[in-house]
């Protein structure tokens, strides 16, 4: 089986899977996106933001109602600066999406992403959407993961 095409989502299909990540066919995505540093001012409403993993998150506090989606990087495997802006937003009392990215979003980090409370892993084109599927497949869906909500993008 091919992995899914740029821009595709993967349906989930079994309730174990749906219960730690809902993955859909029909991803959500922000009427446009802003990088960081170029944010408008005023930021439009249902706008996604690509954020560096070496800024500031609170930054982004007089705009959580204007924005629907987070992009927090991974640039490199041993860099987790996202992770640590991921649990931030959430106590600044962002509810909006969070999703992982870039090069360094691998499966082995799967549970740690969603405990850090991302939504969302962008798949690199290299990676296999059916691997994550059969591997969360295999975990438990109880505690903090069992009212999870999440979906894997393929890009």
């Amino acid at each position: 089986m091919l992995p899914p095409r740029r821009h595709e989502a993967v349906q989930a299909a079994d309730l174990r899977m749906s219960a730690l990540y809902i993955m859909t066919t029909t991803p959500i995505e922000p009427a446009q996106w802003f990088d960081g540093g170029d944010l408008p001012e005023p930021v439009p409403a249902h706008s996604g933001v690509r954020w560096a993993n070496d800024a500031d998150v609170k930054a982004l506090v007089p705009h959580f109602a204007q924005i629907d989606c987070i992009a927090l990087q991974f640039p490199a495997f041993a860099d987790g600066r996202a992770y640590s802006q991921a649990r931030q937003l959430r106590r600044l009392g962002y509810n909006g999406r969070l999703r992982a990215s870039g090069k360094a979003v691998v499966l082995d980090q799967a549970l740690e992403i969603r405990a850090a409370g991302f939504d969302e892993a962008e798949l690199r084109e290299d990676q296999s959407a059916e691997q994550w599927k059969q591997w969360l497949a295999t975990q438990p869906a109880d505690g903090l993961f069992s009212a999870a909500r999440g979906r894997f993008l393929h890009r």
